[in-house]
């Protein structure tokens, strides 16, 4: 896999030591906003990616990337994956995958029509205690109320108090208690 990864945000500067260590990945690009190309610049230097880019098409027109991983604010995952499927890309994509189902099943059918990949990239559903827990259910007996909390205090608050609304807390953006932490708890559920 030849990856691309859009974004310089927290989960980017998160995944990339990560993705250094899998056997197969090779890291080719990443592409910012222009306000932040310093700082993809930097990543790519210290990670070895050849290209830094603000420019999209840049990106999706390099022939050494096959595949994109999407870690931009989540209104814009839609578009983004879109756009890579479009250009014969797969794609591996942040959650939540887009906003809206419409938008998701539209993805997941071009995906297939073109035999790519189309990837959320949540991995609750393959840790091993999500395992144990799923094997366990009919040894607990008829469930009657399920509580699931997943907590955190987001590096963001302290200026979200402050009136600084990043995307994370702004509803118009994907963001809210919803569509970002509390994903976690819908894919289990579900799962």
């Amino acid at each position: 896999m030849k990856l691309a990864l859009l974004g310089t945000g927290m989960i980017v500067t998160e995944v990339l030591p990560v993705l250094t260590t899998i056997e197969g990945v090779e890291l080719e690009a990443i592409m910012s906003t222009p306000r932040s190309l310093d700082k993809a610049e930097a990543l790519a230097k210290q990670y070895g990616l050849s290209q830094a880019t603000s420019d999209y098409e840049l990106i999706l027109s390099n022939p050494e990337v096959d595949t994109i991983y999407v870690g931009t604010p989540n209104h814009t995952h839609y578009d983004y994956a879109k756009k890579a499927l479009l250009a014969g890309k797969h794609v591996i994509c942040e959650k939540p995958f887009t906003l809206h189902l419409e938008e998701f099943e539209e993805l997941a059918k071009l995906a297939q029509e073109k035999k790519l990949l189309l990837m959320e990239a949540i991995t609750n559903q393959y840790l091993a205690n999500f395992t144990a827990i799923k094997e366990a259910l009919s040894d607990i007996g008829d469930i009657k109320i399920v509580n699931i909390n997943y907590s955190q205090y987001s590096s963001r608050y302290d200026a979200f108090k402050h009136g600084e609304i990043a995307p994370v807390f702004n509803s118009e953006m994907g963001g809210g208690a919803l569509r970002d932490l509390n994903i976690y708890n819908i894919h289990l559920f579900v799962g």
